[in-house]
């Protein structure tokens, strides 16, 4: 089979964080990507043998691949962990799936390739209804807004939803999912290209926090201030989205795509009643189960349903995965990415 295969790491983060001490650079660290012919994968116990049709390139492919996440990998391996496709073969011990049953699910590693091995457990049926390549995104970008969103920071139909990084993958999907459930969407970027990107994805108003007076624009555009804050960004616009939420608003942290942790006044929560919370996708799946299975169903009928459409702003064939994740690690990258496999 035809595999993109990740021969080098070139570049390493000592520290163990998942950005380095000052931030992301992604500019470099994905050198070593090339697609090869490797042996054709076997499923061992418990594990599913995919044929993939189609798989989501996300920015954190582009930090394992770089060497830059808290999670290892050492090389020569197959990036990839969003992916879509056909079961080919299980193996021992595997109940929940026969060869020719649609599934979609994560892999962490393996998914850009023809074949993929995947455990069981991570698999999880795909509808009749929902395409291949929406079935991809239905992995870590749309998860982690859904329950952001919904499961954490309890966001309700009418409120004033404002989006940190609303351009990127999470962000654009947290507009759509804001807006397919009824709040009104203030998305906020740092450009006037990405800004129109999020007003073409529906968004209600936008909000550059390039500019002076980020926090007043964010007071404005609310009616007072804002009743959920999802921030991917962090760095030096936390504070001033925070201080623009309303009394008793919910600022959710999800990521530092800036390349910083901000030091939060505390005052501004004893004075403003303000709740901040934390969400990361692994810890959430694993201490709420049934909820992120709730929310994965709900999340499913929405992409199938086409009340979330998401942006799909590039495709890319299987050969051209290297370039896929160049793209996808640059800092002007809107909306999502899939590859497409033939």
């Amino acid at each position: 089979m035809r595999a993109l295969r990740c021969e080098e790491t070139t570049v390493r983060d000592e520290s163990g964080g998942l950005d380095g001490p000052n931030g992301p650079d992604r500019s470099d660290g994905l050198a070593g990507l090339a697609v090869r012919e490797v042996a054709d994968p076997v499923p061992g116990a418990g594990q599913v043998l995919v044929e993939v049709k189609a798989a989501s390139v996300d920015f954190v492919d582009t930090l394992i691949a770089a060497g830059r996440y808290q999670i290892r990998v050492p090389p020569p391996f197959t990036p990839g962990n969003n992916l879509a496709g056909v079961v080919r073969e299980v193996g021992p011990d595997c109940t929940r799936f026969a060869v020719g049953d649609r599934v979609h699910g994560l892999a962490f590693v393996g998914a850009f390739a023809e074949l993929a091995v995947v455990r069981e457990q991570q698999l999880r049926a795909t509808p009749d209804d929902l395409p291949f390549e929406y079935a991809c995104l239905a992995g870590v970008p749309y998860r982690t807004a859904y329950d952001a969103l919904v499961g954490t920071a309890a966001l309700r139909a009418g409120e004033n939803l404002v989006v940190l990084g609303a351009s990127g993958a999470v962000g654009s999907a947290a507009v759509a999912i804001g807006k397919a459930l009824g709040a009104r969407v203030i998305a906020c970027g740092s450009s006037p290209a990405k800004l129109e990107f999020c007003r073409k994805m529906g968004a209600d108003e936008v909000v550059s926090y390039a500019e002076p007076g980020f926090k007043e624009a964010l007071k404005a555009v609310t009616g007072g201030g804002a009743d959920v804050v999802l921030d991917m960004v962090g760095g030096e616009y936390s504070e001033p989205a925070l201080r623009a939420t309303g009394y008793g608003g919910r600022f959710v942290v999800v990521g530092f795509a800036a390349g910083s942790v901000p030091r939060i006044p505390l005052n501004l929560v004893l004075l403003k009643g303000s709740i901040i919370r934390g969400y990361e996708f692994g810890d959430f799946e694993r201490r709420h189960p049934e909820e992120a299975a709730a929310n994965r169903d709900a999340l499913e009928r929405m992409l199938a349903d086409g009340r979330i459409v998401p942006p799909i702003t590039g495709r890319y064939p299987l050969e051209q995965a290297a370039e896929a994740m160049r793209t996808v690690a640059g800092r002007d990258k809107y909306g999502v990415t899939i590859l497409q496999m033939p």
